[in-house]
């Protein structure tokens, strides 16, 4: 199994479903139709400690997604978010997403 390290920001429409999932993603000047959601897996672990106990305020979250293109590629991709702490807004607003690798 071949993979490619991408490591690059892109674009990404959601469903419309309460648990949204990709439904679409572009990736520099392509874009890419999401044929099916192979896997999907969270990762808590970038919280910071501070003074030896965990500061909320910086806690990240990333939900990862391995892809299949309507083309037939394998993408993983994820959204990495940062906890808004006490300016009170709402987690999409710091939502970023990122093609992670290909997988061939």
């Amino acid at each position: 199994m071949a993979v490619e390290f991408i490591g690059k920001p892109i674009e990404v429409e959601l469903g419309e479903e309460a648990a949204a999932a990709p439904v679409s993603f572009r990736l520099g000047r392509k874009e890419y139709q999401v044929a099916d959601v192979l896997r999907r897996w969270e990762d808590q672990g970038f919280g910071q400690e501070i003074r030896g106990h965990l500061d909320r305020r910086s806690q990240h979250q990333r939900v990862y997604y391995r892809l299949k293109t309507s083309e037939g590629e394998v993408f993983e991709i994820y959204a990495d978010w940062l906890a808004s702490g006490r300016q009170g807004k709402r987690r999409g607003e710091k939502t970023k997403w990122f093609a992670y690798r290909r997988i061939s």
